[in-house]
Order: structure tokens, then sequence, then C-alpha cells
């Protein structure tokens, strides 16, 4: 099969995450029937606006009709040979690209005729559309242009592979379906908080925050809503809709058919903040008279003749979801309002209370600290030391992880969200610029200060008498050495905890933090010598072993036991540490080196075998920079890559052996 430029070109999104918002007036239960199609895709991804004067639609879409266009003025070459594009993002994760074909010719008529939907795997989702009588071109890999960034071009390059399925008899109706490398797709579950993260900073003068319905016409109306049947995708009854059907993608947003003399994309359905506010927008920038009032559907409209062929329609975003938004505002330019507070103090209120006080004064069960203190607060707020303690908690103390992926109540933004409202009630503005360097002590000296100063209230062991159990391997993995270092000195305002400036030398302090971070891997632990990175002879462990046998989910995730069952077994394997130098040595997995994601790792996997050797890479989070590794390591044609799966934290949190190191 012949395949012109844009044949192909259903367009890609680098974004976080995705949001569908509803374009029905009652919300109805999400139904997830299209796993086997899009699987953790986030349904709209993408449409192609051809255009022949891409300079003044740019200009148009941006000045007129109030979208926040990228490289508008100054387009990027396309995809495809002879192809110049600028690009408009949503919050929501979908984009439609602006795009001008030198190869099309000038007769050729704008308009969006091409669209994608999202998926997780387009290997999946191309033997989807096979098993079910459809014909496909083989899944295709392309290297899209990105934004510069600034840690590394291999960084810029990783995150343009872009992988699609195309149908062969598309008729311009039937979707395309494109994977985003490096997309967490696996976090699919968490679109609220980024999609919240993204309103934030990707805000368009129209008021538009994501699209909610996509309108493709269609000449044989039966015939396609058979073969969107056939797809996967299920039909949402509504008898208002004449001549047309809504198809369900995901969630709420919905894929309309309707009779049109053309096939192709014939409208988008954008969510507003606010309906009024969009209206005033347009109405003073569009000719007047071009500005249609839909009453029935409580929608507005920009004819297609206005908009350099696609019709674009405007509805007010639904009221629980504005509602939600509010309550979840971070509002990164200010404090929060009152809606947002109030809601954060609701959370305190109900998770937090009961061990840290209705006032946040501490101590009211289980030795919890105070978080009034301005010295805990300041010197936290610059490291994830607070995030981490709230997710993953303190394994064997009365703090438990609070976040929805360790089986807590808590979100991504609902943790931020109390958080910021934490540092504003103890009136915390800027983060104490605390070096994350290690310091430098007698290990020694340190055990003789302990035993006299600080057992009486942390325990002979760390284990917590009247104050936090400082022997945890979370509190060491996610403390830094000038936090502990801090805390020794300046002691915690408004607590029992005092303050040793006075009463110790700058060595004994140091050494009385050099002795913490030596317990990491346990109390009762006998210590070795200081660990130092590894030498390149030292990368691969056990070099004469065989090699393990992983069993990975997804092809890609490795769990923590697996590995612990192979460095037990001194199997032959390559461990890196994704974070930075700085993180590794504070807390590693025994025998890792570190390989920050934002480098390039040619250098540092230099002579290991390609073919043979299993290579993991883990980091905090528990994906994001491990992530980035493999897939670097799997274009330099590593064929044995894994992720651990829990990442380093939940790794401590487990017991799971962890050194520290100079």
């Amino acid at each position: 099969m012949k395949t012109t430029p844009l044949r192909l070109a259903g367009l890609f999104a680098v974004c976080l995450s995705f949001y569908l918002s509803s374009c029905t007036k009652e919300k109805e239960p999400p139904i997830d029937t299209t796993k086997a199609l899009l699987h953790r895709g986030y349904g709209f991804n993408n449409g192609l606006l051809t255009l022949q004067d891409l300079d003044s639609a740019s200009t148009y879409y941006s000045k007129v009709l109030g979208f926040s266009v990228r490289n508008a003025g100054s387009p990027v070459a396309g995809r495809f040979e002879g192809t110049l594009q600028t690009s408009i993002s949503l919050a929501d994760m979908s984009t439609f690209n602006l795009v001008h074909d030198s190869l099309a010719g000038d007769n050729s008529p704008d308009g969006m005729r091409r669209y994608s939907l999202s998926t997780s795997s387009a290997d999946s989702t191309f033997a989807w559309l096979t098993q079910r009588g459809f014909i496909a071109d083989s899944v295709q890999q392309y290297w899209v242009p990105s934004p510069p960034m600034p840690q590394s071009k291999w960084t810029d390059s990783v995150n343009g592979v872009l992988r699609t399925a195309v149908l062969e008899e598309n008729s311009n109706y039937l979707p395309e379906f494109e994977e985003q490398a490096n997309f967490p797709y696996n976090r699919m579950h968490e679109f609220e908080s980024f999609y919240i993260f993204q309103r934030e900073f990707m805000r368009h003068a129209n008021g538009v925050v994501g699209v909610s319905g996509v309108e493709v016409g269609v000449q044989d109306l039966e015939k396609a809503r058979a073969e969107m049947e056939q797809l996967g995708l299920v039909e949402v009854p509504d008898s208002t809709l004449q001549d047309g059907f809504h198809f369900r993608l995901k969630e709420n947003q919905l894929l309309t058919l309707v009779k049109a003399d053309k096939s192709g994309v014939q409208s988008l359905l954008f969510d507003v903040i606010q309906l009024d506010s969009t209206r005033q927008f347009l109405k003073k920038n569009l000719p007047e008279g071009s500005l249609v009032e839909l009453e029935e559907s409580q929608q507005i409209l920009v004819p297609a003749e206005h908009a350099f062929g696609l019709t674009l329609k405007f509805v007010q975003e639904p009221e629980e979801q504005a509602n939600r938004v509010a309550s979840l505002s971070l509002n990164f330019g200010g404090k929060l309002d009152s809606v947002a507070s109030a809601n954060a103090a609701r959370m305190y209120s109900q998770y937090c209370a009961l061990c840290h006080g209705e006032d946040r004064e501490g101590y009211a069960a289980d030795h919890s600290p105070s978080l009034k203190s301005n010295s805990l607060l300041a010197s936290a707020k610059g490291t994830n030391f607070m995030r981490y303690t709230i997710q993953y908690g303190r394994a064997n103390t009365a703090m438990g992880g609070y976040y929805e992926d360790q089986g807590g109540p808590m979100s991504y933004i609902e943790i931020e969200l109390l958080l910021k409202w934490l540092y504003e009630q103890a009136e915390v503005e800027d983060a104490l610029n605390l070096s994350r360097e290690p310091v430098e002590g007698s290990v020694a000296l340190g055990e003789e200060i302990y035993s006299a100063k600080c057992a009486v209230c942390h325990g002979v062991e760390g284990e917590g008498v009247t104050a936090p159990a400082l022997g945890n391997s979370m509190l060491l993995a996610t403390a830094t050495d000038e936090f502990l270092r801090y805390a020794i000195q300046e002691g915690r305002d408004g607590t029992p905890m005092i303050g040793y400036k006075d009463s110790l030398s700058e060595a004994e302090i140091n050494g009385v933090t050099a002795y913490l971070r030596s317990r990491a891997a346990g109390w009762n632990v006998p210590q070795g010598d200081t660990i130092r990175i590894p030498s390149r002879e030292e990368y691969v462990l056990n070099p004469q072993a065989k090699s393990p046998e992983f069993t990975l989910k997804e092809d890609l995730y490795l769990s923590a036991a697996q590995l612990d069952q192979a460095m037990k077994d001194s199997l032959q394997l390559v461990i890196l540490d994704a974070r930075s130098e700085v993180a590794w040595r504070q807390m590693h997995i025994p025998g890792s080196f570190p390989v920050p994601y934002y480098d390039d790792p040619t250098e540092a996997m230099e002579g290991i075998d390609k073919e043979n050797t299993w290579v993991v890479a883990y980091c905090a989070c528990p994906h994001a920079a491990s992530g980035q590794v493999v897939t670097k390591l799997r274009k330099m044609g590593f064929k044995k890559t894994a992720i651990m799966d829990e990442g380093i934290l939940v790794w401590a949190q487990e017991g799971y052996p962890v050194r520290n190191g100079q």
C-alpha cells in the first residue's frame, strides 16, 4: 500500500495526562469497554487541521479565537517531508496541529479530516484491529519534533518517539491510534491530579480547558455506525440526536457520527471555564453575526467558514468538574483561595489531627511531630521529605502511607494541596537553601553523642520513645544529611527538641549526622567501610554467574521481590539508580551505581553485553526517571532491561537491603 505523508499524520501530544469531560447534561456512569482498543489511552488524542496558509491560520487561531498556539509565526518542520506545523495543546491531553503540506497542492481545501485516539500500546491495538477484521498498516515509528529541554538532547529525542496504527480503509472518518513514548499510561488513574496541574499552566484566552466531543461527518451513517461498533466502541443512546449516533471514548468523552456530504471531522466541542466570558471574548474579536447561539444544547458555535474549515463549539464545563477543580487548585502564583484552603483544612482534620493535633501542635498520639514547627517545614519545603512522608508513611510506626497508590485515601493532587496548606499555616514562604551534599563526620563520635544526648527521647535503637523514630529506613531514605544536621543544630521550635548549636561542636553535630546516616540499612546491621561509586569493572554484579530468569509485567516492570531474590542467589545483573548521584549517596540498593535520567548513559554502559546481561533500573517515583533510562537503553540495543516496579522507597519500606555511600 502506498502511504502519503498526511495519510499517517495522526498527531501527538507531549504533556502529562488526560481528563475527559462530559458533553451531556446528565452525567452517566463511566463505561470502559474500549480497554482492548485503547488500553490505558486517554481518548481523543489529536486532530490534523490542514491549511493552505499556515501563518494566517496560526495568527487567527491565536489572536481572534483565543487559543495559545505554540510556534505561531515560526512553524516547525512536521513529521513528514514537506510539512510545517504549529500546535495547540489543552489541559486534558488533547491537541490539534495546524499543518501546511507543500505536497498536497494549492487547491487542497482547509479542514480537519484526520484524527487520532490515544492508545498505551500500538502493538496491542494493531492486533485487536486485525482480529476484528480490519485491514491495518503495520505499526509505524517516528521521531517527532519536540520543544527544547534543558537536560540533554537524549531526553529530547527519546520523548519524541511516536508509534501509530493506521487503518487502510480509513475513508476519513475512522480514527488512527497513537502511542507516545515515555508517557505515564500506567498512571492514568491519576488523571485528575495531572489535569489540574496542567490547567494551571495551559491557559487559553478563550477559557478552553479540554475537548469533550469530536463530531465526524459520514456519507453512509449505518455503515459507519457498524464499523464503530466493530472497533469496540459503545454507543450512547440520545433521543435528541437526529441523523447521528454517539459513541463513548473514555469516561464521558464522546465521538459523534453525523450525516454529511463529505467524510471527516466536522467539529470539535470544547469545555470552557465560563461560557459567558468565552462568548464575550469571541464576540469582541469575530465579525458581527459569525457567532451562533445553540440554545437547546446551551452551546455557542463558530462556523467552519470562520475557523479555516473546522466548526468550533463551546460548552460550559460541568458544575461537578468546576467545583472539584476549585477545591484542588494550588494557585502556583499565590496563596490558596478560601475554597481550596477549606478543603485542605478538612483533609487535615480527617487524616492528620488524631496524631498531630487539631492545631498542628503535635504529640497528640504516637509521638507525632509538630506540624507548626517553622524549622521542620522550612527545612523540608525544598525537598521531597514531607511529600514522601505523607505518600509512603513510616514503616513500623503509626504513620501509614496516605497515597492512593499505596492503598491510602489521598490522590497526588490532594497531598500537594495539604502540603501547601501546611506551609501557609506555618507562614513558611521560602524553603531553606540546604545543601544536598553529604555531611562528613566521625560515626564513632556520633554514636557516643547520640547515646548521651538523643537516645532518651528517640530511643537507644532509634525506635522513638517520646520523639519520632530516627532509626527508620523511610525517614533516612527521604531526609538529606543537611536536613538532619539542621534539626540537630537548630532544634524544632515549639517542641521539646532543642537546638544543639551552642552545646555541641561542629564536629560533634557532623558526627551525629553521619551516625544517623550510617543506620540506613538498619540500626543493628554491622557497618562496613564507606561505600564508593563502583568502578566500571564492578558494574556487572557476579559476572561469572548465570543470568536470572525474570518474569516482567507488561514486558517492562520487575517486582522488587524478584530483584531481591536474584541478589540473594548471586546472579549476574546490572543495577542502575536513575536518580541523581546525591540521592544515590543518601540511600541505594547495594551494588547499584548512579546513571541519572537526565544524562546520556552511553559512556557508563560501554562494554556491557547488550544481548545477554540483565539491566534493572530503579528510581523513587517509581517509574518516571527509571522509565527514561530504560527507554534510552532499549534504543541503544540492550535486549534485557527492566524497571523495578516499586521503586527505592517501597524497597526500603519492605525491609530489602539498602546502603548509603559517599
